[in-house]
């Protein structure tokens, strides 16, 4: 890298000889030259910041894929799960009506046979009482 002749021009006007200007700069010069291995530019940043965007595309479309195929095996999940509740749901609201129409036969036939007990009783209450007025009252 060739000196730069600003920065001798300044050292040799604060009157520091020449020698000692020269090898101040190469100095310089060597620092920055051993720098640029580890410090980064503007145009390090950029295209690091390209190969990052890159793979982050790269990732974002594997992950799409991916998600896309779950997506799709949920949705059928879903649908499955929907359906099975139907059946499930049909099958006990049929298990309720028909659990209605047994409770609504064994009270209807319950009411029956109360009415046929209480009318046997009346009929024994009646007999018994045909029995006393006829044969105690005599």
């Amino acid at each position: 890298m060739a000196m730069q002749a600003e920065s001798l021009e300044v050292l040799e006007k604060a009157n520091v000889p020449t020698p000692q200007a020269r090898a101040i700069v190469r100095a310089i010069e060597i620092e920055i030259d051993g720098a640029k291995d580890t410090l980064a530019t503007k145009h390090d940043l950029l295209l690091l910041r390209q190969e990052m965007t890159e793979r982050f595309h790269g990732l974002e479309s594997k992950l799409e894929t991916r998600c896309g195929g779950l997506d799709a095996k949920v949705e059928a999940l879903r649908g499955e799960l929907k359906t099975a509740i139907s059946e499930q749901q049909g099958e006990l609201e049929a298990a309720v009506a028909e659990l209605r129409a047994e409770i609504r036969d064994f009270a209807g036939k319950g009411a029956w046979r109360l009415y046929g007990a209480l009318v046997a009783q009346l009929t024994m209450l009646l007999g018994i009482a045909y029995f006393f007025v006829t044969h105690v009252i005599r």
